[in-house]
């Protein structure tokens, strides 16, 4: 069966029940096609073996086929210090569970002072301080995604617990705290929010004493399928990338009613039912946008009605400028779908398309198989929702870069106006009065040049993600990792380039191992710039030896196919091309362009 067709009959339909999943999660191993395979290790102190079935389904909704492996429970502090762990094997992510009552068993028959909680939130910080210490020193290209602790509900405190320092869920809340900081301290490590699991759910449901006797199993059947699904949700937002544009309709989606037949002031948009309904869903709007998602019309529509109501409606949130794109007219929304990723320069796969008209949806999908359609629920109380649980605009972390995304998009359509308005590449590059900032990659910069390489595709020479700790591990390997940032006067487009060699001495030279640029920056030379720096750096080597590119065919970076020819570089296998390091010569259009080594 294909998972497709495994999709279609089990995943949406799915039922909450044990059985369910134990069925589907035994079909799962059989399946091969259309799943990408991932790795998951999980450590706790508690037993952990019956979410296995749960998981695995979870990840394969997500098109992740998972081998799992659970080491020996309540052994944590031995398995880290066993180099033949599964831990310490090509691992894409360690999970860590912790209960901290079995860091002290004695904790709920304790009446505890100021002093002994303060103690017991130092040692739980040290211990889980240690633990991840450890496993970075020998594996530090794993995602390590680490439970915080939920709060209790039997609080021997009682009543007073809320008056005084002296109960548990104060001693949780204070380590939860310091997890968080442990992000900034440790690459690729992120926090899995339980304590919100367990609250969304309820503790009454999330737990059960019974099983926690039985098998040191605390979570109950509800509670471990909450937990795997929300859980596969995380790790598979800390994978993928995240859709960069939500291309809205505007009558019944935006807005109740037709504004076309209605006029601004009968829509229903406001204070009151059911109006305020649509105002809440453009705040929501508005907060997707605020975390870089950018935001497009597509309305079969008078551009006059829509705009007016943008400008106009006291109620309207949405504003005109909020929109990166805007295809208001009476052509189908397939075709403007196309000319947004187009006018954007992003590819179809990168777009959402919510529309409240199961028609125009039914339209998008069958001519635009690539982008992503949410199916929309009749009630706009479930707008929200729809978008939410389509996990396409999942985040893990926002960079500043990603905040600024819909404002440098604007800025870009301002240089393209230029673009058309000059005689010449030249006269344009020279008018934008670029500046390139160059510097090499650190633990500053990690994190957002991990994100540029898994999300460019256009102009990408090779294609080969990264993660984090993998990219980490590069820096600290005796190569050269470059990254570039560009501004002019328009704006700052912020971090766009990254560029990685790495020498080999078998070949006498330095691969380039990543070479990629934003596609905001593609056409002003950027790339040409970016590359001798790299080749300024390289000279100090060894200016005698070869540097060698390599183009790796992808999905969407054909563009790129005769970059190394167009640099001079000579052909020499299929896919590989080399040239002398002392050969090059800055690009021409350098006197244009102000470089800032960092």
């Amino acid at each position: 069966m294909k998972s497709k067709n495994l999709k279609k009959n089990y995943f949406y339909n799915l039922k909450k029940e044990p059985s369910k999943y134990y069925e589907l999660s035994r079909k799962i191993n059989f399946l091969t096609k259309g799943f990408d395979t991932i790795k998951i290790v999980f450590l706790s102190n508690f037993t952990l073996e019956l979410l296995d079935p749960f998981i695995k389904v979870e990840l394969a909704k997500r098109n992740f086929k998972s081998n799992i492996f659970f080491e020996p429970y309540d052994q944590i502090e031995q398995t880290i210090h066993n180099l033949n762990s599964q831990i310490y094997k090509k691992t894409d992510a360690i999970v860590i569970a912790l209960k901290i009552e079995n860091f002290f068993p004695n904790i709920f028959n304790e009446i505890y002072s100021v002093s002994k909680i303060n103690n017991r939130i130092n040692e739980t910080k040290k211990r889980i301080f240690k633990i991840i210490s450890q496993i970075r020193k020998n594996n530090s290209y794993s995602r390590i995604i680490l439970f915080n602790f939920s709060f209790v509900e039997n609080d021997i405190q009682g009543l007073n617990s809320a008056s005084s320092k002296i109960n548990l869920n104060y001693l949780l809340q204070e380590v939860n705290l310091y997890l968080a900081t442990l992000t900034k301290k440790f690459n690729s490590l992120f926090i899995f929010d339980l304590n919100k699991v367990v609250k969304d759910v309820g503790l009454d449901i999330f737990f059960d004493k019974k099983l926690l006797f039985l098998s040191k199993m605390p979570f109950s059947i509800d509670g471990q399928i909450e937990v795997s699904e929300s859980l596969s949700r995380f790790i598979s937002a800390t994978i993928k990338v995240p859709k960069k544009c939500l291309v809205l309709d505007a009558d019944n989606t935006i807005w109740g009613g037709v504004v076309g037949e209605d006029n601004i002031d009968g829509i229903k948009l406001g204070e009151d039912f059911p109006g305020n309904i649509y105002k809440s869903f453009q705040r929501y709007i508005l907060s997707l946008r605020k975390k870089g998602v950018l935001l497009a019309i597509a309305s079969k529509n008078n551009e006059s009605d829509v705009l007016n109501v943008f400008k106009n409606h006291q109620d309207c949130l949405l504003k005109k400028n909020h929109f990166s794109a805007i295809e208001i007219n009476w052509n189908d929304k397939a075709s403007n779908i196309k000319k947004i990723a187009k006018n954007l320069n992003i590819g179809l796969d990168s777009i959402v398309f919510f529309d409240d008209n199961p028609v125009e949806r039914e339209l998008v999908k069958t001519v635009l198989p690539d982008v992503n359609v949410i199916e929309v629920a009749k009630d706009p109380l479930l707008y929200e929702e729809n978008i939410q649980n389509s996990e396409y605009f999942d985040h893990i972390f926002i960079t500043d870069d990603d905040m600024k995304r819909p404002q440098m998009y604007a800025e870009d359509r301002k240089r393209k106006r230029i673009l058309k308005k000059s005689s010449s590449i030249d006269n344009y590059i020279k008018s934008l009065k670029v500046v390139i900032q160059i510097g090499f990659i650190n633990k500053d910069f990690i994190k957002r040049c991990s994100q540029l390489i898994n999300k460019t595709n256009q102009f990408n020479l090779t294609v080969k993600r990264k993660s984090e700790g993998e990219l980490n591990n590069f820096i600290k390997n005796g190569t050269i990792a470059l990254w570039a940032r560009v501004k002019d006067k328009f704006g700052d487009n912020g971090l766009v380039g990254v560029i990685i060699a790495v020498q080999k001495n078998n070949m006498n030279g330095w691969v380039i191992e990543n070479f990629l640029l934003s596609c905001r920056v593609i056409g002003r030379n950027i790339e040409n710039i970016f590359l001798y720096e790299l080749v300024k750096e390289l000279k100090k080597e060894n200016k005698n030896k070869l540097i060698i590119g390599e183009y790796i065919k992808g999905d969407k970076n054909f563009i790129v196919k005769d970059f190394y020819k167009s640099q001079g570089f000579k052909k020499k296998g299929d896919n590989t091309w080399i040239k002398k390091i002392k050969d090059f010569r800055e690009d021409k259009l350098k006197k244009f362009i102000k470089v800032v080594r960092k």
